[in-house]
């Protein structure tokens, strides 16, 4: 689940820019063209969903299939057609098809949807009863202007947005199941050089704590959990001080998230006591906050996050009891915001999250029925999630963890069909995933994982195993302060195949 995404200056500029914007002429025509790189677009989405959805407006989000490329004028015939469907809800549309930014094929769709676009203007505005932002690559400006010259001039805001080539997007989702933070070839951590400024500068007070909270996951992902852990402690410090300042909401849901934040790192660490100390305080807060505010979405699901956090340290204690407790009211409120705010991606998103705890708890119980109930409701969000967000690394990766998930029910239920067959989908997606991101730690973790799981099918795969190993040799090596690593090594070393059941993706 996640609380506000931190989002890096360029981007927030963009960002406020458009809330704004809808915020303001949420009801009427009006049109923005976005050219931007697949990433920040996608983080800018989110973000903009997060903040609409609490206002019951959230944004109607088109992302362009494969077969876009081969009918693109076919995909304006649809949207003129649904433009009266599309004015009777409440938010507004987000037409992407910037994907594929450097493929011939996609641009010559791209220009061809323009123009046909450009020659149903009239349709567009007379029918369209809300704000449409189209979404192209970011050096599409050029070709906009000339294809669509009508409605180009007609639009009532363009804004661009890149992927600085020196550094990797500094939003990081704080997450029950994360895409864990992306650290750059190089080593840089843009978030983290960031706070290092806020917090040498003269006015360290008024520093930007969303910068903090990314930059401790950055130190985390990168295998600095000390550094995490400054980090943290001086973002819950500042935060204390000015939730003592000025008791409001803001601050106060400020102080919750750092001290979320140093239960994270805590939890990396594997100090369970400080873990469930901090967590504790910050669920006490969100309690009050649901109070005061009347149970508004947000504060609803904050208090859904605080749950899945005390339910993590009660999991890795063996309390099933108070686990199961904690998860299940975490999973009521999920299924209460899905009917609250409509079926958003982030709601569907957290309620396969909760769903997936609460599977946790009946597998270490035994309760194999109820397990593969909760996962396979699971499964199929994360199905319908990866169909209508167009397959972004977060829909894939928790795809794959549902596929493990059900295939850990099938192995002990000695169905091995069933189990290769779902193992060597999640194999398929990690291997993608690694080849998407670049290799990063977190995504050769998880390739690691479904290797093994492979592996454990009788008769065993011993190559999938020996690569298995090898990935964690690797990691071990770039990254020796993280434990996870030589323990796996440890664990696999001397063994003929991996123990049943301990390939586990670390979020899943």
């Amino acid at each position: 689940m996640l609380p506000a995404l931190a989002l890096d200056a360029p981007t927030e500029r963009v960002a406020v820019n458009l809330l704004r914007h809808l915020e303001w002429q949420y009801d009427g025509f009006s049109l923005v063209f976005l050219f931007a790189d697949v990433g920040p677009s996608l983080q800018l989405a989110d973000w903009l969903d997060q903040r609409l959805a609490m206002q019951g407006r959230a944004l109607h989000r088109h992302e362009a299939k494969d077969s876009f490329v081969r009918h693109p004028e076919a995909a304006v015939d649809l949207l003129v057609d649904r433009l009266a469907d599309l004015s009777a809800q409440p938010g507004g549309v987000w037409y992407a098809i910037q994907r594929h930014p450097g493929d011939v094929q996609w641009n010559r769709a791209r220009t061809l949807f323009l123009a046909r676009l450009n020659e149903r203007r009239f349709l567009l505005e007379r029918d369209l009863k809300r704000p449409l932002v189209l979404v192209l690559p970011a050096h599409f400006r050029a070709e906009t202007r000339a294809m669509a010259p009508d409605i180009w001039h007609k639009r009532d805001l363009s804004e661009e947005l890149r992927w600085l080539p020196e550094a990797v997007p500094t939003s990081v989702p704080v997450s029950m199941e994360p895409l864990a933070t992306l650290v750059a070839a190089d080593g840089s951590l843009p978030a983290f050089a960031e706070w290092q400024r806020m917090a040498s500068a003269s006015a360290a007070e008024q520093a930007f704590l969303p910068t903090a909270w990314t930059a401790s996951n950055e130190l985390l992902a990168a295998g600095r959990p000390g550094d995490a852990e400054h980090v943290a402690r001086s973002a819950l410090s500042l935060a204390r001080r000015r939730a003592q300042a000025k008791a409001d909401r803001s601050s106060d849901r400020d102080l919750s998230i750092s001290l979320d934040n140093l239960g994270r790192v805590a939890q990396a660490q594997g100090d369970w006591t400080q873990a469930e100390a901090v967590y504790r305080e910050s669920l006490a807060l969100r309690r009050q906050l649901v109070e005061r505010l009347g149970g508004t979405p947000e504060s609803l699901r904050d208090l859904s996050i605080s749950l899945d956090n005390l339910g993590r340290v009660a999991q890795a204690q063996g309390d099933w009891t108070q686990a199961e407790a904690v998860y299940r009211e975490s999973l009521a409120l999920s299924r209460q915001l899905v009917e609250r705010l409509g079926g958003t991606p982030e709601s569907l998103r957290d309620l396969s999250v909760s769903l997936n705890n609460l599977g946790r708890v009946a597998q270490a119980q035994g309760d194999w029925t109820q397990a593969e109930a909760v996962y396979r409701e699971s499964l199929a969000l994360r199905r319908q999630l990866v169909e209508r967000l167009g397959g972004t690394p977060e829909s894939l990766r928790d795809l794959s963890v549902s596929l493990n998930n059900l295939g850990r029910v099938a192995q002990a239920q000695g169905d091995w069909t069933q189990a290769e067959a779902v193992y060597r989908e999640s194999l398929a997606l990690s291997r993608q995933l690694v080849e998407r991101l670049g290799g990063t730690p977190e995504s050769l973790d998880d390739l690691a994982v479904s290797l093994l799981n492979v592996a454990a099918i009788p008769p065993g795969d011993s190559a999938a195993r020996a690569e298995a190993v090898d990935i964690y040799r690797r990691l071990r090596t770039r990254f020796p302060d993280t434990a996870r690593y030589g323990q796996c090594l440890q664990a696999l070393s001397g063994e003929s195949r991996a123990p049943q059941g301990s390939a586990t993706m670390p979020a899943g």
